[in-house]
């Protein structure tokens, strides 16, 4: 590894396993993430620290779970404790530009929203340039980037438009979908790509070291793509989700709030019909990273760049018997994220760890490849590199047992989860309801809760004080009623 690497981390928004043909077979084309992993090092039990936007990019900023960063929700919701990302010296980019790096920034931000209020209290608007970076400023969400002026003039300049077909009249749509009318180079993903290119060849040309942060608005939702990518799909036949079936709406659950209101009348084919869409954007994004490698190889930077690729959290649509978007649910489909990191020199090619990893990581992997100082005793994260290279013991911690997943509510409505594996099995504690166990050995698909089955009482158990220990390391402030309300009545 060279002492300064540039480095490029590529981060997908809400993209799940099965659109990663890295990660098993799929009908999803990702044959330039794939590249990545043949080419570097693939973590098969990766898990986000949250799965939701917001809460998850504050995550790579700080290698802090949100209840400690406290974007715990997505900006400008209820349940949202820090609205504005707060600059401080800790940041991924204040660490990266201490060390002596340019930092560049391209897409979707989410960790400010823009106004000087916020429910009336007045705000420190955070936006990439002003928290140590160079590059794209979108504040809020962006809802696909779509409305941003700077696309808008990037369309003009090019005799584009942004306009998506008419839906056949008729047809089910269970989440929004469509065909663009413009070509590749028209689409939101090009756009980034194009600014990435600029961002990079600009710090070539100055001779310093970067660190470019390419964001994605996709394939989060509306599942956009021109022909060339929707043809690739159309009519092709999709499995139906091992779990479709599950029967939701009778199961009492949180996840009930992200059931589809129609679940019980869309047919397998018309979710069918939108995953043809979620992939066709999928592999529209695909393609972009690759342009992007390959810029990197033909203007001689790759040798010299680690490359990162790695999602905010993952999708469900229509999975576990018609549920959409994300957040309250323990299962895999949203938990679980691909994640890759690919060596400036090509070493460890194709070689994958099983070790449970967090996109918590990422700050500290960053860190630790540019030579950049940070307190790894005052952040959740652990430097990957220590696990890629064999020395899993990096900076005198061992290596994490357990995978932990937490989530405070999304989109105005507030509710805490936290979900912890350790080996097969994955516990869940709802803070209303009935908790959850899956024994993902027996049951991959999480279709049945063991929980009251007295042959996992004492995994129960085990799991529960896992989890207990785990807030107790993080400082966790929903310890207390977890510990009340469910430790205190089990250990009885």
């Amino acid at each position: 590894m060279p002492d300064t690497p540039n480095i490029l981390l590529l981060f997908t928004d809400q993209h799940r396993l099965s659109a990663l043909g890295c990660y098993g077979e799929t009908p999803c084309l990702t044959p330039n993430i794939d590249r990545l992993a043949q080419e570097g090092v693939r973590f098969e039990t990766a898990y986000t620290a949250c799965p939701v936007c917001s809460p998850a990019r504050g995550t790579i900023m700080t290698g802090l779970y949100p209840h400690s960063h406290g974007v715990c929700s997505n900006v400008a919701n209820l349940g949202c404790s820090v609205h504005e990302l707060p600059d401080r010296d800790d940041l991924l980019s204040r660490r990266l530009g201490e060390a002596g790096y340019r930092c560049g920034y391209t897409g979707k931000w989410h960790l400010g929203h823009g106004p000087r209020e916020t429910f009336g209290t007045p705000n420190d608007p955070a936006l990439p340039t002003n928290r140590g970076f160079e590059g794209q400023d979108f504040p809020g969400h962006g809802g696909g980037g779509f409305r941003y002026p700077e696309y808008h003039s990037y369309l003009a300049e090019r005799g584009f438009e942004h306009r998506v077909l008419d839906w056949p009249e008729g047809k089910p749509m269970p989440v929004p979908a469509g065909e663009l009318a413009g070509p590749t180079e028209s689409t939101v993903p090009h756009f980034l790509a194009e600014n990435t290119i600029s961002l990079a060849e600009g710090y070539r040309e100055d001779g310093d070291p970067w660190f470019i942060w390419h964001n994605n608005w996709g394939p989060h939702g509306p599942y956009y793509a021109p022909a060339e990518f929707l043809d690739l799909y159309r009519d092709a036949p999709i499995e139906p989700w091992a779990n479709a079936q599950w029967p939701a709406r009778n199961i009492a659950g949180p996840h009930q709030t992200k059931l589809h209101p129609q679940a019980e009348r869309l047919s397998w084919d018309d979710w069918e019909e939108m995953l043809r869409h979620y992939y066709a954007f999928t592999t529209l994004i695909d393609y972009e990273i690759g342009r992007l490698v390959e810029y990197l190889r033909a203007s001689g930077q790759l040798d010299n760049t680690l490359i990162v690729f790695t999602s905010d959290h993952g999708e469900t649509c229509g999975s576990h018997g018609g549920l959409t978007d994300k957040g309250w649910h323990h299962f895999e489909e949203t938990h679980r994220i691909g994640m890759i990191v690919r060596y400036p020199d090509g070493s460890h090619a194709g070689e994958v760890r099983e070790e449970f990893a967090s996109n918590a990581d990422v700050y500290p992997t960053i860190c630790d490849a540019a030579g950049a100082h940070y307190d790894s005793d005052a952040i959740h994260g652990q430097s990957l590199l220590p696990l890629i290279e064999g020395r899993a013991e990096g900076r005198g911690r061992a290596w994490r047992d357990c995978a932990v997943t937490e989530f405070s509510g999304v989109n105005s409505v507030s509710f805490s989860q936290r979900t912890i594996r350790v080996g097969d099995l994955k516990y869940g504690w709802n803070a209303a309801g009935e908790d959850e166990l899956y024994d993902l050995a027996r049951d991959p698909h999480e279709t049945v809760n063991v929980l009251r089955r007295p042959d996992y009482r004492e995994d129960a158990m085990a799991l529960r004080e896992r989890l207990l220990g785990w807030m107790r390391e993080t400082n966790d402030q929903v310890r207390g009623i977890y510990e009340q309300s469910v430790l205190e009545y089990e250990r009885r």
